[in-house]
């Protein structure tokens, strides 16, 4: 099947990227005073990324109904929401498995 990936989606994920922390650049952001976000607030920021983009698919959905959008608006942002649904349910499932896994290491 082949992956459409809107301009939007694009801008998001770089926009995303530039915060993500963690790695050898922790180091040097440790040494500038910076703040370092732990795996929970990431994955909670990233929950809340996500409804917000389903969101805003929602009311450009809207819109293109009463015809304030054009048809191509709509199928941007509809591309967006499906494939940022696509992802988190395919985070949910690795953290999922990685919970089983976890729970199934002897003690």
């Amino acid at each position: 099947m082949d992956k459409l990936i809107s301009t939007g989606f694009v801008n998001n994920a770089y926009g995303s990227s530039t915060k993500l922390t963690g790695g050898p650049a922790e180091l040097g952001a440790a040494a500038t005073g910076e703040p370092r976000v732990n795996f929970a607030e990431m994955v909670q920021q990233a929950a809340q990324d996500s409804v917000q983009t389903i969101r805003e698919a929602e009311q450009v959905q809207q819109a293109g109904l009463t015809g304030d959008v054009s048809a191509q608006q709509v199928v941007e942002a509809t591309l967006e929401m499906e494939s940022t649904l696509r992802l988190a349910v395919s985070v949910r499932d690795r953290l999922v498995e990685a919970y089983q896994q976890i729970m199934q290491m002897p003690i």
